[in-house]
C-alpha cells in the first residue's frame, strides 16, 4: 500500500516565513551551527499533538508543526534503531559514526550501525540531514508494503528544499584531488572526508526508501542531493529508491563503485542522475520523469581539473527511461572526460536527447559507448553540443544506437510498446571490471519496464502516491 502523510501542518510563527521560502525550488540559507547542533528551529506551538512519551533517552520528545516526534539532535556514536512506531526528526547535521575526519587508516573509523525499521517515517526540519560516515553502516531495509520515508515536517510532499537529504560516505576510490592522501579526500560543502582504496566497501542497505522535498542549501551554491554517495562501494545494497522533488540533484555519485537497481526519480529540480570523480558502478532499471525547469536527466563528468584523471568515470547503465519536458535541458549530457556504457534505454520528451562536450578532446570515443538506445526528442542532439554544430561525437553515438525514427509508444505503465523497443535477442549488459557482472541482468527490450510485464510493476506499491 502506498503511504502518504496524514498530519495537519501548523506552521510555527518563528519558522513560517523560512518554510514558505523553501517551496518552489528557492534557495535556502541555513546556519547549521556544527555537528548535531540542531540548526533548525523546532518546538511547541500546536495543540493537535502531544510530545511522545516513548522517546529513547538519546532523543528529545517534542511537538513540531502539530506532529509529536522524537528529535535527534546529537550525532549517533553507538548502534541505534529507529522504530516504526515513532515519528523521528533530524535537527541539524547528524553524523552516524566518526569516519569523515582525517584517518591514519580505515580501521580507525568507528563501526556504528543506524538501523531503520520498515515503515519508519522520518521528518526533518529545514536544517536537518544525515551523513553516514566511513566505517559506519546504514541498515534501512524497507519493504514493498512498508517503505521507509524521509521528508520534511510539513503536510504533503509538494515542496522542495525543505530539509537536507541522505549522505553516505565510503572507502571506495575517487579521482578527486588527494592532497591529504587517497583515504582522506575532502568532500564538497564541508561534509568532511571520504574515499579509500576498497571498491568493495559495504556501507549497508538502502532498500524500499523514499526521499522527498530535500535539497536545502548547505553552503553558498551547494545544495544537498536527495541521495549523495561519496565513494560508496559495490557491496552496499541499494535498490528500490525514489527521490522526489529535490531542489538539487536526485542522486549523485562522487566516485566509488555503487550499484543501484530499480531507481525512481521524479520532479527533481536539477539533474536527476549525476556522476563524477571516477564513478564506476552500475545503474539498472531507472525511471526518470522531470519538470520543465529541471536540469538534465543525466549529467555526467570525470574530473573538471583533469579530464583524463584516473580512475575514469565509466559506469554501466541498463534499461533507463528518461521522460523529459518541452523546454528542459537534454536527456543526457556527457562532459569532462567521462566514459560510460549505456544499454537498452529510452530518451524522450526533451528538446534534445543528447549533449556531448567533445570539443578539446573532453570525451575519448572508446570510453563512452551507446548500445540499443532509442531517441525521441525534438532533436536527437543539441545545437550547442561542441564540434560540428550538433557535436560530432553525439551524432556518432546516436547513429551507433542502431535505432532510427524511434517512437517509444510508452503505455500507462512506462513500458514501450514500440516494435523497435522489443529486441530480437538479449543484450549482453556487462559491468566494468570493478563490479561483479552478476549484478546486471541481460534484457531484450528498451527502457525501465518490460513490455510484457504485468501488475504489480516494479515501481508500484512503494513509491509516493501521486508521483507517477
Amino acid at each position: 500500500m502506498k503511504q502518504k502523510k496524514l498530519i495537519t501542518a501548523i506552521a510555527l510563527a518563528g519558522s513560517a516565513a523560512l518554510l514558505a521560502g523553501c517551496n518552489g525550488g528557492d534557495d535556502v540559507n541555513v546556519d547549521l551551527g556544527g555537528n548535531g547542533s540542531g540548526g533548525g528551529t523546532a518546538g511547541g506551538g500546536s495543540n493537535n499533538a502531544a510530545a511522545p512519551d516513548n522517546c529513547p533517552s538519546w532523543t528529545t520528545p517534542a511537538v513540531t508543526q502539530g506532529l509529536g516526534v522524537c528529535q535527534i539532535r546529537d550525532d549517533i556514536t553507538q548502534d541505534q534503531t529507529l522504530t516504526s512506531d515513532i515519528t523521528w526528526q533530524f535537527v541539524g547535521q547528524i553524523l552516524v559514526g566518526d569516519g569523515n575526519v582525517e584517518l591514519a587508516a580505515p580501521g580507525d573509523a568507528s563501526d556504528v550501525t543506524l538501523t531503520i525499521e520498515p515503515g519508519t517515517d522520518i521528518r526533518s526540519d529545514v536544517g536537518g540531514y544525515v551523513v553516514v560516515t566511513r566505517g559506519a553502516t546504514l541498515d534501512a531495509a524497507g519493504t514493498e508494503s512498508n517503505p521507509i520515508t524521509f521528508s520534511s515536517v510539513d503536510e504533503g510532499i509538494d515542496g522542495s528544499g525543505e530539509w537536507g537529504g541522505v549522505v553516505v560516505q565510503g572507502f571506495a576510490q575517487t579521482n578527486q584531488n588527494q592532497a591529504n592522501g587517497p583515504i582522506n579526500v575532502d568532500a564538497e560543502a564541508g561534509l568532511g572526508f571520504y574515499a579509500g582504496d576498497d571498491d568493495a566497501d559495504n556501507s549497508g542497505t538502502i532498500q524500499y526508501v523514499r526521499i522527498a522535498e530535500g535539497g536545502f542549501e548547505i553552503a553558498p551554491g551547494e545544495e544537498i542531493n536527495g541521495l549523495t554517495l561519496f565513494a560508496v562501494g559495490h557491496e552496499t545494497t541499494i535498490d528500490h529508491v525514489q527521490v522526489h522533488g529535490n531542489q538539487d540533484d536526485g542522486i549523485e555519485f562522487f566516485g566509488g563503485a555503487a550499484q543501484v537497481n530499480n531507481l525512481v526519480l521524479t520532479e527533481n529540480l536539477d539533474d536527476s542522475i549525476d556522476w563524477d570523480l571516477g564513478f564506476r558502478g552500475n545503474v539498472q532499471y531507472a525511471l526518470v520523469t522531470r519538470v520543465a525547469e529541471s536540469g538534465y536527466g543525466m549529467e555526467t563528468d570525470n574530473f573538471g581539473d583533469g579530464f583524463d584523471a584516473t580512475p575514469r568515470s565509466q559506469p554501466t547503465l541498463g534499461n533507463v527511461t528518461i521522460i523529459g519536458a518541452s523546454g528542459a535541458d537534454a536527456s543526457a549530457k556527457h562532459r569532462e572526460g567521462t566514459g560510460g556504457f549505456v544499454h537498452n534505454s529510452i530518451y524522450t520528451g526533451d528538446d534534445a536527447c543528447l549533449d556531448v562536450d567533445d570539443q578539446n578532446n573532453e570525451i575519448t570515443n572508446g570510453d563512452l559507448l551507446y548500445n540499443e538506445v532509442g531517441f525521441n526528442c525534438t532533436n536527437n542532439t543539441t545545437q550547442d553540443g561542441g564540434e560540428g554544430g550538433q557535436g560530432e561525437f553525439a551524432v556518432e553515438l546516436v547513429n551507433a544506437s542502431t535505432i532510427s525514427n524511434f517512437d517509444p509508444l510508452l503505455d500507462g505503465n512506462y513500458a514501450s510498446q514500440a516494435a523497435d523497443a522489443q529486441l530480437g535477442a538479449t543484450t549482453d549488459i556487462k559491468a566494468t571490471a570493478v563490479v561483479d557482472d552478476t549484478s546486471l541482468t541481460n534484457t531484450d527490450y528498451l527502457g525501465a519496464v518490460a513490455p510484457s510485464a504485468s501488475a504489480p510493476f516494479w515501481f508500484e506499491g512503494w513509491t509516493l502516491e501521486g508521483t507517477l
